[in-house]
Formats: structure tokens, sequence, C-alpha cells
């Protein structure tokens, strides 16, 4: 079934005549807003609101690019451009909770994900490797993916920094919702066995945890001297405004430290710390941390993490599921089960899909509907690809359901995909239109 368009009138100036051309010439099409700021309206589609249910023939209107008013019966201005949507669905933009789309292009032997020259690279920001012109990029849209997680590979102990992406832009740093999103560590068989090839420290999990905490002890260190400074400067300062004579040498700040610089916003939990870890004696290794330096942890992967469920649930910790394709794929994967998203989510545990790597484009969704064949509720695997990594992440109040006020960031498919194959006819992001199929 076509998507119908209710045909633009207005004459077409010689300004709009140069910019088609001109878009035509570099073969993109110019997305609807791009050209003017008229109003879009989604009409008779089967709307997915995540939070407020199912909306059957409903019309979302679109200004400025947010959501303006979604319902059964919304008034449609005489100015917007209307797209018949009957017989289709409608969901907020899906969620890659763990990829490195646009760092990475397998065909040009180029990863800029992960820095493979020292266990300690947490001030590695993924932005600096991020191609906004990646062919992945546009791909992803093809199975409804908006958004991505982009984050450093699983070989050191601590990686880098990930940034929250809108899969759509021509600058990496416009792209992003939220930028650094979190600091990323990894347990286990990543590191150990990069390091320990190298007969390099830490070669053992014990080491992994050792240089962990005191990577985190100095970075408390260096936040108490920072803060003193700052005590110290500010009396000078005070002490200066009045005339007073000061005693002693005016005080000087610690010498800058970009490693633990970029710890400073985990240790002081204002981003979390996601932790790569799939045994169990791993996972149980990064709560004793996260418990001893107070730290906001999330999960990654965590194939053995339904072991330890109620006390991922007691913590308040979410899990970012390891990708389909790497079940049983090695041996600290082993205790991984299709049904283990669902055990987690009975649990009271938010969850998120994610691909973890372009080489699996393309199976956030069959992730899904294999944790719904094994137990998981359709409702829950669709708030696992968009509402709950959205407040696992704190853009929730952005992104992550169709309801008035939030980002017009919208996909179109022929049909559900969790439930049979289907096809994206259209995406919408930040209320214009960036792919169509007609």
């Amino acid at each position: 079934m076509p998507i119908r368009c209710r045909p633009f009138t207005a004459p077409l100036t010689a300004a709009l005549l140069a910019a088609i051309a001109i878009a035509v010439a570099v073969g993109a099409v110019p997305a609807a807003g791009a050209l003017d700021s008229r109003p879009l309206a989604l009409r008779g589609g089967r709307i997915m609101t995540v939070t407020r249910g199912i909306l059957e023939d409903g019309i979302i209107l679109i200004r400025d690019g947010r959501i303006a008013a979604v319902g059964p019966a919304v008034t449609i201005p005489n100015d917007a451009e209307v797209i018949d949507i009957p017989g289709f669905v409608v969901f907020p933009g899906f969620f890659d909770a763990t990829t490195n789309i646009g760092t990475t292009d397998p065909e040009a032997s180029e990863r800029d994900d992960d820095e493979a020259t020292s266990p300690l690279t947490p001030h590695l920001d993924i932005l600096d490797s991020l191609n906004p012109g990646n062919r992945y990029i546009p791909e992803a849209r093809r199975f409804g993916v908006v958004y991505a997680l982009s984050a450093p590979g699983r070989g050191n102990l601590l990686a880098g920094s990930s940034a929250l992406i809108r899969l759509r832009g021509d600058d990496a740093r416009s792209m992003a919702l939220k930028t650094p999103a979190a600091v990323h560590g990894n347990l286990g068989e990543g590191p150990k066995l990069r390091y320990g090839a190298k007969n390099v420290y830490p070669s053992t999990r014990m080491g992994q945890a050792a240089l962990l905490r005191q990577t985190l002890i100095e970075t408390q260190e260096y936040i108490a001297a920072r803060e003193a400074y700052e005590r110290k400067a500010a009396a000078w300062t005070e002490k200066e405004s009045r005339g007073e004579k000061q005693e002693g040498d005016k005080p000087e700040p610690p010498s800058p430290n970009a490693r633990l610089d970029a710890l400073v916003p985990a240790l002081k939990k204002e981003i979390p710390l996601v932790l790569t870890a799939n045994r169990m004696d791993d996972i149980l290794t990064a709560l004793r941390i996260a418990d001893e330096f107070n730290l906001r942890i999330i999960l990654n992967e965590g194939a053995e993490a339904p072991k330890l469920k109620d006390k991922l649930a007691a913590r308040g910790i979410p899990v970012l599921l390891r990708p389909r394709a790497a079940y049983k794929l090695t041996p600290e994967t082993e205790g991984a089960g299709f049904e283990g998203a669902a055990q987690l989510v009975r649990a009271g545990i938010r969850i998120a899909f994610q691909t973890g790597t372009i080489q699996n484009l393309g199976d956030l969704i069959p992730q899904a509907q294999q944790a719904i064949a094994h137990g998981l509720r359709e409702d829950d695997a669709l708030r696992a690809l968009t509402l709950w990594p959205a407040e696992i992440f704190g853009v929730a109040d952005r992104i992550g359901s169709i309801v008035k006020g939030k980002a017009a960031d919208l996909v179109v498919f022929d049909r559900n995909p969790l439930r049979s194959p289907a096809r994206v006819k259209l995406v919408v992001i930040g209320g214009e239109i960036v792919d169509r199929e007609d």
C-alpha cells in the first residue's frame, strides 16, 4: 500500500527550484521541512505510543521538530503536508543500545572504535572517530533504528566515553543527543585476552579488578585535590577583594590529567559507568566495585545476568542485553540463554537490545523477536527498543514514546515488525522526512 501525500499546489519559487536542483545533483532528496517550516501530519496509521497504548487510525501532527498533537481527531492545519498511512504502523524510532556504528567500515579495513594500545583509555571520546558520512548510518535506518549508543570497543579495561546519537546529520556533535552518555569499561575475556597475550598488566581477572580500583582511587584523590584547591582559591579571592594581606603563596590548581578528568563525572554519578561483564563472577566484581565507590553502573551484555537478577533488581541496575549473534560464542558466554530477557524483566529490571557492532546490522528486531518467542511480552520488547534505553540514559523526557512535546523521531512500517517481516516505509527525524519508500 503506497504512502499517499496531499499535493502541494503553491507555486515554486526560483529559490525553491534551485534548492531542489542542487539536492538532485548531489543525489539527495530534500527532507520535508528542510525547505519550509510547514507542519507535517501522519494520518490513518496504527500508532504504537508505548506509554499510552495503541491508537488505531490515529493522527500525529508535527511542528518545529516535535510532536504537536497525537490522537484520533487532531485538527490538521490547512498548510500542513499530510501523509496518509492507512494500514501502516507507526513506532518511535528504535534505539540500538550499544554499537560501533559510524566508527567502523570493514570493507575499507577501518576500525576507529577500539584503541588497542593501553588498558586505560577512559579519556577517549567516541565522537572523535564518528564519521557522519559512514554508509552504515542510513542502512541502520532501514531497520527502524533512529538512535544509537555509539560506544568504544570492549578490549580495554577502561575504553572511553560513548555518545547517544541520532542517525542523521553532517556533523558528529550536532548528531549527539547526549555526550558523554557514559564511560565504558570491560571485565573478563576482552582485556584479559588482549593484554594477557602481550604479557601486559592486567592479564588476569584479579589484575583487572585491582587496576580498576586503583584508577578509581586516584580519581577520588584527584577530585579531592581539585575541591581543596577551589576552596583555597575562593578564600584567597575573597581576602583579596577585601584588601587583606595574604599569607603564603597563591593556591595553584592540580596538574590536569585527561584520564582522570574523564572519570570524574562517573565518580560524581553525573553519568553512568557501563561495565561489560558476562560471567557471574565478573558481574559480582562489577557489583562490588560499584558498591565500594558508590557508582551508578549499567551492565553490558550480562550473559549470566539472570543468575543474579535479584541482586541487580535490588540495586536498580539495567542490562544492555548482549547481541543475539554473540550468544554462546565464547567460553564466558556459555551461560547465555534467549529466555534471559524475560527473566530479567519479570524481576523488575529494565533491559535494552543492542547489535553490538555493525557486523550485526539489522539484528535488533530479530533479537526482540527471539526474546518474545522465549517469554518476553511484546509490549516489554517494544519498551526495550524505545522507552527503556531512553530512560536508562536519561533522555526519556525527549524521546522513547509518541506523546505530545517529544521529538518527532518516528518510523512507519508496513506491518508490525515484532510479529512478522516488515519494511520501513517512512523515517521522520526531527520532524523532517529523511527516508521514504513509496
